[in-house]
């Protein structure tokens, strides 16, 4: 996976051990897990007397349970740890009893964890699934403490016919630490109404995208949504948001524009942006930016068809670093605005979403983008995604998690199901 690849692979190991068992060094030498921790990672080890709140090491975090009767040692630092809390355990000086035992307390109080046992003589195979495990777990503990710095901007609500997207706000900000910002849609528009349209960044922009105008569509209009481009950045620097979502239909009368080119933009900027005011569609955005690192697409299902398993997907937006070329044009159903016309790179994908109030339900499908189609009566960015299998199209179609669908560049099932799991179990 891309993402651990650029990763520094640096692990923070803290060895609880009882006095009653010894010296803790001794016991702790001749242990085969600990040399094939060093050979796999940078490691900084930790004893239980070196943690504090001031003094735990940033970085990915397990904890070596090396004896039993460590039990009351975890419960004094576990508020500590990131979460997933991963636990490695082994064979000697009841280890796995103290470690199931502290597992068992974290399943009971609703603790995100990790439980990787390492028996007496593992084959090479054994040693280099458990070193994926903790690859992948490295990856997931990184973006639960990132999630916590995530400010999701909601402008004006969702839209309407969003009639099976209500999700937990309460719920969601504390399981999760993120914050919701509610922003009022009429201070948006007001501030677009004052935005000047000799802004320099605004008349660069255009200058610059120009040539990709269609023939109906005037660079006047183009400068009104680049202006409104530059509205919605002027609020995520004010309000510090990394992701935003807006009720777009209820702009187009009074500013006579469209967010689909500022959604595009916010994307190729690292800012998620959603639309329509869709909360589920713009959390299943953000956990491909945290979690795969990858910017991704967020579109309506079209039409389907059997003879190849495939689904036609179209929206008005589109990140510009997802295509090859780009053409601005309207948008499809006001026909006001701009509109992104993108020519996406073809290749693996993966098809993702979760929902539910909880946002503990979701899909993963992995396939294939095989072409960019050009239907009329279809929003401006129209792909052709394969399925691996009628199956799974009929999982997908029976799914029930609303009708935005969220195409991620790449293969990213392996993460996105481990993310998963541990967000449909907790509650």
């Amino acid at each position: 996976m891309d993402i651990i690849k650029k990763m520094e692979k640096s692990l923070n190991i803290i060895t609880l051990s009882s006095p009653l068992h010894g010296d803790a060094q001794e016991i702790t030498m001749n242990r085969e897990i600990l040399p094939v921790l060093r050979s796999h990672f940078v490691t900084k080890e930790l004893s239980y007397e070196q943690i504090s709140a001031d003094s735990l090491p940033d970085g990915f975090t397990v904890l070596f349970i090396a004896t039993g009767g460590t039990e009351e040692l975890f419960l004094k630092i576990h508020k500590l740890i990131p979460q997933p809390v991963v636990i490695l355990s082994d064979s000697y000086h009841n280890s796995l009893a103290a470690s199931l035992e502290i597992c068992s307390w974290m399943h009971n109080n609703n603790i995100m964890h990790k439980h990787i046992v390492f028996p007496i003589e593992p084959s090479r195979k054994v040693i280099e699934e458990i070193l994926e495990d903790l690859d992948y777990t490295a990856v997931i503990q990184r973006g639960f403490s990132q999630l916590k710095s995530e400010r999701i901007g909601l402008i004006g609500g969702e839209s309407p016919w969003l009639i099976s997207s209500k999700i937990d706000k309460g719920y969601i900000g504390e399981k999760y630490g993120v914050t919701f910002v509610e922003i009022d849609p009429h201070a948006i528009i007001k501030n677009f109404e004052k935005e000047s349209l000799k802004n320099a960044y605004v008349t660069d922009f255009a200058r610059k995208v120009a040539t990709r105008l269609d023939m109906h569509t005037k660079e006047e209009t183009l400068e009104d949504a680049v202006r409104f481009y530059n509205v919605l950045l002027k609020y995520c620097e004010k309000f510090k948001l990394t992701s935003l979502t807006i009720k777009c239909f209820d702009i187009l009368v009074p500013c006579n524009t469209t967010a689909c080119l500022a959604l595009a933009l916010l994307n190729d900027k690292g800012i998620t942006a959603g639309c329509e005011g869709d909360i589920p569609s713009t959390w299943s955005m953000i956990i491909s930016r945290v979690f795969c690192g990858k910017i991704s697409f967020m579109a309506n299902p079209s039409s389907i068809e059997r003879v190849d398993n495939s689904i036609d997907f179209a929206h008005c937006t589109a990140p510009l670093s997802l295509s090859e070329e780009f053409i601005l044009t309207s948008h499809y159903e006001s026909k006001l605005g701009i509109g992104v016309k993108a020519k996406m790179s073809l290749g693996k994908y993966t098809l993702f979403k979760c929902a539910g109030e909880k946002l503990n339900k979701f899909y993963i499908f992995e396939g294939e983008v095989v072409q960019n189609t050009s239907v009329i009566e279809r929003c401006r960015t129209q792909i052709k995604f394969t399925f691996k299998s009628e199956d799974d199209m009929d999982d997908y179609l029976n799914s029930y998690l609303g009708n935005h669908t969220i195409l991620i560049p790449g293969k990213n099932k392996k993460v996105l199901k481990r993310v998963m799991k541990y967000m449909s179990e907790i509650q």
